[in-house]
Order: structure tokens, then C-alpha cells, then sequence
């Protein structure tokens, strides 16, 4: 009996020690949160903003859909449960620290789930030390003091992962709760979808007697799959060309033109660029500088032998469940960034299975060094101050020097501004009544949706640059303020276009350079000659050669400003070219040799069309000309032209018309299909 008194007092020092690791966690997560980083991202501030608007459109999404699965951002659907966990504030008075504290405290699971494994399974003493592990690594120090998705997904995978064990080492009862924190893993960020799917299906496979042993669970555990997954296969029935598009938008070779072979290697090469230690241990140029602390790896240096170490212990003790699952999670990990490239925040759920076995690493080493030295506790008080000790010399790190890491601020940079740009065109307003001011959006990606999180709406200020005055000659309202970045500002002042420039305020960077200019502007004396002739070059088309039906064509075709010709002819549906500012679309497809068109048929935007097809036959005469209307709608719809016969053309021309858009405008055109 009187070993119990000492294993009371053990596991009470354990308890403390345990929380005053929490403590730690807890405090670098929120000191300074809306300091460091030092941006704050459109992909932050539209986690607000989208649940703001769900209140306002009584929880219906943009198509009329109540309590909607995904919400847009930026052209794709990749936005679930991080806008839901974000209504119960969006009504607050909006702040960073309401938008990144929220994440934040919900990451606190990761390292309580962590220990929990630790103590309950692993049966380590040294349980208490897993918080202090977790401080010490700076890719999860940056993005769990975020609003970006991919901390909620990495949290709720963590949780995914303990209760998995407590099912499987403790109470088959904890199913349901496995499955619903997979789930919210899995519709927290969208490559979770594969690293959740995959971690699945291989404990599946790895512990399937166990699963089959209690038929009456297994049903329950069915059903609640079931449930969970619905939603999804009821927004992919939805949305079918979702998938497709956001594959797209990250230039995914799975939607590339190459054999399917080649495809899975690169998936490959890319799963293992994920498990490099060199990409972890190191800093790297791969990463964005703003996913990254300077001169730090993504996890420390000093914490590799101990990886390599936990590695080891993993795949000696395979057998069982607790350290199996670790090693599973790690080689699952990358597979959801493997779609497209590697980067930190699509692979940033591994840092769960790295932090296992990083503490199996710390855990056999005292255990070992306890056995050696005459001071039993030493070592573990030693490392545990150590690891805090770096712990709060990076936060101090961050916060303080942080600001001036990079010195790119701009949109292929740290994309810094937003809060502190909102602030002084509050205060620019202030003390300028009735100016009319145009931000320049170049800085950063979704500048509006910024804006509008500190601004609210409607806006005080109109999203645009001088490019448009510099297009065309418009008037330019005397009390017009335009807010420019330095290349911008530098830009303007060689333009001969314009003249009198007057800068009226200015916003530094942290580094104490200027960051904004706010200035007025006037056109020069020679402007107004200087566009006509730019205008009589614009007008002037562009001549390419493409492959279409087989043969290389001469193409002649209005000027574009977005895509290239060869778009409308790759069998692509998400490759668009649009016009510079023509309206009607003019295509000119000259052919070295006639070919047979019966029909041709153009995927056209929402405005209402006209299509309309002139041919040049074979031999010297012309076709009729062909026309076909159509209404404007929400979606990008076909537009089929029947020549109603077989002719043989030489010379095709096309004009595509937005019909109630006068000149300048911008027609768009997604494909075009001759048969």
C-alpha cells in the first residue's frame, strides 16, 4: 500500500506539470496574435465574412440552398466547416483576434490529444512533456495563430486519431466519435479530404478483424458514416464540375493531357518530397516566405535525431495499435498535397504523426538517461526547460523581429496591409471629407474581401488602379484620391500619359519604407494623342497559328487580354480567352486544306450571345451566313449553329456578340467545336 501514496503524487506532479505545458501552448498561441503573422489574409478574413453573409441571407448560400456544405473562394469551392465554426462570432464587432482566436483555442486539442495518447497508450510517465514538444514547432506556431483551415483540419485530425484508439484500445463505444471528428477533418480543408479517406481505409485494412469482431458496432459505425458523408455526395450532385475546377485552379497534373502512368509517378515523386526531412528539418525555398519563419525549418533542426529515434521505436513496436497509428498518420500525411505540389499548409497535417514520434523519440531517450544517472529527474527537467526556453525565443522571435524577415510586402510576398491600410483610409477620410478614393488591389489576392472585413459595407472606396485611365482617356473627378503601391507610383510618374502627380499621404512598411502612396493625378498636355494612336493599335488584330481538325491554321482574331487563342481549341472547358475590349469577337480560321463543317458550336458566358458563322468555300463561293441567339444566364451554356449540310470550307469566320454590351467590353469564350 505504500507504493500507492507515491504513484498518487507522480501522476498529481505529472497532472501539473502536464498543464503548466498547456499553459505554455496557450500563451504562444495568443500573445501578439494579431501581430504575428503579420499579414492578415484574404483566406482569413473571408472565413468571417462568408459566415457573415450566411446570417445575412438566412443560411442559404448564393443559389438559394439552405444550410449550404461549401462556400466559394475565389472561383472554387473549397470553404465548409471553417465558415460554420465562425457564425457564432461573425455578428461580433469584427477584429483578428476574434477571427484567428478562434482557430487558435480550437488547436489546443492537438496537444491534449497528443499527451492523451501518450499517457494512455504509449504508457509513457513523461506523457506531460507532449504540449511543450508541440510549442517548439514553427510551422504549427505560424499557422495555428492563423484563420487559415488547415489548423482546424490538423486539430480535428488529431482528435480523429485518439478516439480511433480509444475504440480500438478501450471502448468500441467511441466509434461514432471517431468518425465525427474524421469528419469535421475531412470538410475542415479540402486536401483533408484524401488524408482523412485514406487514413480510413488503411486502419480498415490494418485492424479489420477487430472491426468485424462486433457486427452490431460495425452497423452503427456504417450508419454514422453514412451521415457524415451525405452532405458531401449531396454537394457533389450539386456541383459536379467542382472537383474538376478546383484541380485546376491549382494546376493539378491529374488534369493534364499525359498518360495516366506518368501521372502516378509524379504522385509518387510528390508523396515523398512530403516525407523529406530535408523539407522539414530545414528552411527551404520551396514555401511561400510569408508560410515560413526565417532561418527556422519547418520543424527544429535540434528535434531530427530525436524523429529518427520515435521512428525507429514506431517500427519496432508495429504491433501495436498506438505506435502503428503513428506511423500510418505519417505516411497518409502527405498524400492530400501529393495531388497537386507540395506545401506547407497542404501538407501541414503530418506535423500530428511527427509530433508522435518526435515524443517517442524524447520519451526512450529519458527513460534511458534516468536508468544512467543518479538524478532520476534531471533529464526530463532539463529538456522540458530547454524546449520551453526555444518555445518563448520564438515567439519573441516572431513578434519582435518578424516584421522585417521579408522584404517583399507585396502580393508574391507577405501581401501586408490590410488591417493597417483600412486604418488610415479611416483616418485619410477623416480629415479629407468628399475625396473619392481608388485602392489598388495588386498587393494582395482578394483585396475587397479585406477590405470589407475591416471597412464593412458598403466599401468607402471603389477596388481598382489606373490601369483603365490608362487604356482609355476618362475624366478624371478632381477630388479622385488613388491609393498605389511604390512599382505602381513609380510606374505613374514615367507615364507621359499623366502629369501633376501630387502625393497627399503615405503608409509605411514595417522596415520604414513606403508601402502606399495616396495621391491625385492629372493627364498631360500630350495624353490625348498619345491614346489615339494606342487606340488604332488595339484595333489592329492578332495573327497565331494553331492546330484545329488536324491541320496548322492561320488565325486572325481580336485583340485578348485574358487566355490565348489555342484555349478555345484545347477541349478544356476551364481554359477561357476573352477579349481586350472588341465586341463583337471576331475569329478568322483560314485553312491549308478544305475541310468538312456541318455544325460548329461555341461555349459562350452568361450575357445574351449572338453567334454568328461566315464560310469561304472550297470553290470560291460563300455560304449563307449562319446566325443563332441566345438569352443571358447565370451559367456558361453552348451555342449551336446547324449549317443544315456538308460544306467544304476554306475560310471560316466566327463573331461572337455580347448583344446588349456596347464597345469597349469583354467577350469571353471557353471553347469553340467545329463537326
Amino acid at each position: 500500500m505504500s507504493g500507492q501514496p507515491e504513484m498518487l503524487r507522480k501522476n498529481k506532479t505529472a497532472q501539473t506539470l502536464f498543464w503548466l505545458g498547456m499553459a505554455l501552448y496557450f500563451l504562444t498561441r495568443f500573445i501578439a496574435l494579431d501581430k504575428f503573422p503579420i499579414y492578415f489574409f484574404s483566406d482569413e478574413a473571408i472565413q468571417t465574412m462568408s459566415a457573415f453573409d450566411l446570417i445575412n441571407r438566412g443560411f442559404r448560400d448564393l443559389q438559394g440552398n439552405l444550410l449550404p456544405v461549401y462556400f466559394e473562394n475565389g472561383q472554387q469551392f473549397n470553404l465548409s466547416l471553417s465558415v460554420w465554426l465562425q457564425v457564432p462570432i461573425a455578428w461580433l464587432p469584427r477584429s483578428v483576434w476574434l477571427t484567428r482566436g478562434l482557430p487558435a483555442l480550437i488547436s489546443l486539442v492537438f496537444p491534449l490529444s497528443v499527451s492523451l495518447w501518450a499517457r494512455d497508450f504509449v504508457k509513457s510517465k513523461y506523457w506531460w512533456l507532449a504540449p511543450v514538444i508541440i510549442s517548439t514547432l514553427p510551422a504549427w506556431f505560424l499557422h495555428s495563430r492563423t484563420a487559415f483551415e488547415t489548423s482546424l483540419g490538423v486539430s480535428f485530425y488529431s482528435l480523429f486519431l485518439l478516439f480511433y484508439l480509444k475504440y480500438r484500445l478501450q471502448n468500441r463505444k467511441h466509434l461514432p466519435l471517431a468518425l465525427l471528428f474524421g469528419a469535421c477533418a475531412f470538410y475542415s480543408y479540402a486536401p483533408m479530404q484524401l488524408v482523412v479517406v485514406a487514413t480510413g481505409l488503411v486502419l480498415l485494412a490494418a485492424d479489420w478483424r477487430y472491426h468485424f469482431e462486433n457486427k452490431k458496432n460495425l452497423v452503427i459505425g456504417l450508419v454514422t458514416l453514412l451521415l457524415l458523408a451525405a452532405p458531401y455526395f449531396l454537394f457533389r450532385f450539386r456541383h459536379q464540375q467542382a472537383l474538376g475546377i478546383h484541380l485546376h485552379l491549382l494546376s493539378s497534373y491529374w488534369v493534364s493531357n499525359i498518360p495516366f502512368v506518368n501521372k502516378l509517378g509524379i504522385f509518387l515523386s510528390t508523396w515523398l518530397k512530403g516525407l523529406n526531412p530535408l523539407y522539414w528539418f530545414f528552411p527551404n525555398e520551396a514555401d511561400l516566405v510569408r508560410h515560413q519563419m526565417q532561418g527556422l525549418g519547418h520543424l527544429p533542426w535540434f528535434l531530427l535525431p530525436f524523429f529518427l529515434l520515435g521512428f525507429w521505436q514506431g517500427l519496432r513496436n508495429w504491433k501495436q495499435p498506438a505506435y502503428r497509428l503513428a506511423l500510418i498518420a505519417l505516411l497518409v500525411g502527405p498524400l492530400g498535397a501529393a495531388v497537386a505540389d507540395i506545401a506547407i499548409t497542404r501538407v501541414l497535417v503530418t506535423v500530428v504523426p511527427f509530433s508522435m514520434l518526435i515524443f517517442l523519440g524524447f520519451d526512450c531517450s529519458l527513460r534511458w538517461l534516468s536508468e544512467k544517472l543518479p538524478l532520476k529527474k534531471v533529464p526530463a527537467t532539463v529538456t522540458a526547460l530547454a524546449l520551453a526556453g526555444f518555445s518563448l525565443w520564438m515567439s519573441w522571435y516572431a513578434i519582435v523581429k518578424g516584421p522585417t524577415w521579408y522584404s517583399n510586402y507585396g502580393l508574391y510576398g507577405m501581401q501586408w496591409g490590410g488591417q493597417q491600410l483600412s486604418q488610415k483610409i479611416t483616418e485619410f477620410r477623416q480629415n479629407n471629407p468628399g475625396t473619392r478614393l481608388t485602392m489598388s488591389p495588386s498587393w494582395a489576392n482578394n483585396s475587397d474581401v479585406i477590405m470589407r472585413f475591416f471597412l464593412d459595407d458598403p466599401l468607402p472606396l471603389m477596388i481598382g488602379t489606373l490601369d483603365e485611365y490608362d487604356l482609355y482617356h476618362l475624366q478624371i473627378n478632381p477630388n479622385q484620391v488613388f491609393i498605389l503601391t511604390p512599382d505602381e507610383y513609380d510606374w505613374l510618374l514615367q507615364n507621359p500619359k499623366f502629369d501633376q502627380v501630387e502625393v497627399l499621404d503615405r503608409l509605411e512598411l514595417p522596415d520604414g519604407r513606403t508601402g502606399f502612396y495616396f495621391l491625385s493625378v492629372e493627364y498631360s498636355d500630350e495624353a490625348g494623342q498619345i491614346f489615339e494612336i494606342e487606340l488604332q493599335e488595339r484595333r489592329l488584330p492578332e495573327v497565331s497559328e494553331v492546330e484545329v481538325l488536324g491541320q496548322l491554321t492561320t488565325i486572325t482574331y481580336s485583340r485578348l487580354d485574358l487566355g490565348t487563342i489555342a484555349h478555345v481549341f484545347d477541349g478544356d472547358e476551364l481554359t477561357p480567352m476573352r477579349t481586350l475590349e472588341a465586341n463583337p469577337l471576331e475569329i478568322t480560321i483560314v485553312f491549308p486544306k478544305p475541310v468538312e463543317l456541318q455544325r460548329l458550336t461555341a461555349l459562350v458566358g452568361s450575357p445574351a450571345t449572338r453567334l454568328s458563322v461566315s464560310m469561304e468555300l472550297a470553290n470560291g463561293n460563300e455560304a449563307p451566313l449562319f446566325t443563332e441567339q441566345i438569352a443571358s444566364s447565370d451559367n456558361i451554356r453552348p451555342v449551336l449553329v446547324e449549317f443544315g449540310s456538308v460544306y467544304q470550307v476554306k475560310k471560316l469566320i466566327v463573331w461572337i456578340e455580347s448583344i446588349n454590351e456596347e464597345e469597349p467590353t469583354h467577350v469571353h469564350l471557353w471553347e469553340l467545336v467545329l463537326e
